[in-house]
């Protein structure tokens, strides 16, 4: 679960629709991940396991931080993920308070689910891709240049936020093409041509 009282970004909640509304379509089964764009020190990819496109970047002390989508079971939800092989005492499944803060903005109060990938441990949070708080979650993201995370009085790291705009807008841009490209597929056996002998 997320805090946070504030206006909505119109836009980003006019493309989560229509992205949502594509997320309704039967998903494509991809083995690696694929690269899309990279745009300053972010590197936009969509990813088969989550069936989502998300930005990650590698921030000072090896932190990884990755945001994006994730369309598990045709939900999409906007995916938090950071990564620090530092923080091995976070168990997998536990969950912790965690705070952020995007530049002067009031801060997020967020409740992290501790995760364990690849034998990196790190902190993930879920957030329906239509809600108000995904909306202005992104805004924030995208309009601020550092981001700040802390866990009980403990700076977990502060971060630049350059280039943010322009790594999610092609984050947005991966997600379409994807829904595009489930959208344009067609299944040949639902033909019901006088020449298909399998038509009904």
């Amino acid at each position: 679960m997320l805090n946070r009282n504030s206006t909505v970004t119109t836009a980003f909640r006019t493309v989560a629709g229509a992205i949502i509304a594509g997320a309704m379509l039967a998903p494509v089964a991809l083995a690696e991940t694929i690269d899309w764009k990279t745009v300053g020190g972010w590197d936009i990819s969509f990813y088969p396991g989550s069936e989502g496109c998300q930005a990650f970047a590698l921030f000072e002390e090896d932190t990884a931080f990755f945001l994006g989508f994730d369309n598990t079971d045709n939900e999409l939800v906007l995916d938090v993920t950071l990564l620090d092989q530092r923080w091995a005492s976070i168990e997998g499944g536990k969950e912790y308070d965690i705070e952020v803060k995007f530049g002067d903005e009031t801060p997020w109060s967020l409740e992290m689910d501790g995760i364990v990938i690849d034998d990196h441990p790190g902190l993930n949070i879920m957030i329906d891709a239509g809600s108000d708080e995904a909306s202005l979650f992104v805004d924030e993201f995208q309009r601020e240049t550092s981001m700040r995370w802390s866990f009980n009085d403990n700076v977990l790291g502060k971060y630049t936020l350059r280039g943010s705009r322009r790594a999610f807008d092609e984050v947005i841009n991966c997600q379409k093409s994807y829904m595009a490209a489930l959208a344009s597929q067609s299944d040949p056996f639902a033909s019901s041509s006088s020449s298909d002998p399998f038509a009904d």
